[in-house]
């Protein structure tokens, strides 16, 4: 109402209504019960990315308990980025910016042709305001398909000494470009700070 008053236009059309958010056991949070969860004290031991993915990952149109192991998944797959995004960012070829133009091997499209189903369907979902289900999609592309299928297939194109890198540079640069700008909303800090080494990234 105050928006319309001083502006003259609605400032936004959707209004996002979150589920509640119970204790562990299932019971309200209270202070006078005890059962409350300080998110302060949660990021000190998690970080805030891992609490936000976990936030999200257990998101429902019902009331929710609180999920250790969904946080615990959103630091895990804080880990994994940084670590998959270091190995590829120091073993691609110098020069090299993101691209899926150079595609060479029946990996290279497969993962290719991942990377757009998966940027469909979380998309969709965000857009849905299905936030669970794009959180944990992208955790399984991230997690399975990128790092445990495409990366370890690329290793020793990667790490040839003697032959040409750019296609399987620029393919993996193009993923890792791709998965920061997906994974954006749901973890900003981890993937800020990795976009700013990306190779042609805006600044």
């Amino acid at each position: 109402m105050t928006g319309i008053e001083f502006t003259g236009k609605a400032p936004f059309k959707d209004v996002y209504v979150h589920s509640v958010i119970q204790a562990r056991d299932g019971r309200r949070m209270s202070k006078s019960l005890g059962t409350g969860i300080d998110p302060l004290e949660e990021i000190d031991v998690h970080g805030a990315d891992a609490l936000r993915f976990g936030l999200l990952a257990m998101s429902s149109t019902q009331d929710v308990r609180y999920s250790d192991a969904k946080v615990q998944q959103g630091r895990d797959l804080a880990n994994k980025l940084w670590n998959a995004s270091r190995l590829i960012l120091l073993g691609v070829q110098e020069g090299v910016e993101p691209s899926p133009d150079c595609a060479e091997t029946p990996e290279d499209r497969w993962i290719l042709s991942r990377l757009e189903r998966i940027t469909e369907r979380a998309t969709a979902a965000l857009d849905r305001f299905e936030l669970a289900a794009a959180a944990l999609e992208l955790y399984d592309f991230f997690w399975s398909e990128l790092c445990d299928w495409y990366l370890e297939l690329a290793k020793p194109r990667l790490y040839a000494e003697d032959g040409d890198r750019t296609a399987v540079s620029a393919t993996l640069l193009h993923c890792l470009d791709r998965t920061l700008r997906l994974l954006h909303p749901l973890m900003p800090h981890v993937t800020e700070e990795i976009w700013s080494f990306l190779p042609g990234a805006e600044r």
